[in-house]
């Protein structure tokens, strides 16, 4: 696997019912991807030992190999994959173990194309969470966390630098501390959303601040955590802020 994949936006979606599998295909073909398909989960690592791809979209209910199973033998085999899983079923075993293992997010049928389109977008991407601290052991702590689960993710320690590295890098998540000196977690969110509004905005406070947690929503925040919180709350957090993908 020799070449790069970073311009051609090849995706491939795997679906055992052929009808769903073609539908896809042809409306990301629309979208302007490249798109492969694989009829199961043992056709889908065959054809990753045969060619680079970008994003997987994969249907987590199959028979042989299942969603899930897939997704953590296709990171064998191409460890920077972003993987997206789809189901029309509550597995929440299933669920709750991919995206605790990475899994850029789980969106759930009945879907629309547009929302679909969007996820992908951001997907496709090179998606990484920034976490951002003025206290750096807690924002170096979230960093290896999530790491540890198989996210990208970066640490910077003030809001000015968070900034810049928007601007810099591809970031598709940003989690924020809200209470920081020289410039606060809300004038940060400012800047950040009128940069780019695909970054989606986790804010986390350990003081009680009400009036700069609603400043900070009425700024295109997603939600708000409250320190300590567990790291599998923002794990969830992450993937089904990945998944809502709201308009922009």
């Amino acid at each position: 696997m020799q070449e790069s994949v970073q311009q051609i936006k090849r995706v491939l979606v795997v679906d055992d019912e052929e009808g769903m599998r073609t539908t896809l295909a042809a409306n990301l073909e629309l979208e302007g991807y490249e798109v492969v398909e694989a009829r199961d989960g043992v056709h889908a690592l065959e054809l990753a030992g045969q060619q680079a791809f970008t994003l997987v979209l994969s249907d987590v209910r199959m028979p042989g190999l299942n969603g899930v199973e897939t997704f953590r033998e296709l990171k064998r085999i191409q460890p920077e994959l972003t993987v997206v899983l789809m189901t029309a079923f509550a597995l929440e075993k299933l669920i709750e173990e991919a995206i605790v293992e990475g899994v850029y997010t789980v969106i759930y049928k009945p879907f629309s194309m547009d929302h679909l389109a969007r996820v992908i977008a951001r997907a496709v991407d090179a998606p990484a969470v920034l976490v951002v601290d003025d206290i750096p052991k807690v924002a170096d702590s979230i960093v290896s966390v999530l790491r540890a689960a198989g996210l990208s993710a970066h640490a910077v320690h003030d809001g000015r630098t968070a900034v810049q590295h928007v601007i810099e890098r591809s970031v598709d998540v940003c989690v924020l501390d809200i209470v920081m000196p020289d410039q606060d977690g809300v004038a940060t969110c400012a800047q950040m959303r009128g940069l780019k509004k695909r970054v989606t905005v986790i804010a986390m406070t350990g003081h009680s601040v009400p009036e700069m947690v609603s400043a900070i929503m009425s700024k295109g925040g997603y939600t708000c955590l409250r320190k300590p919180f567990d790291a599998r709350e923002l794990i969830h957090t992450i993937a089904r802020a990945r998944g809502d993908a709201a308009p922009e």
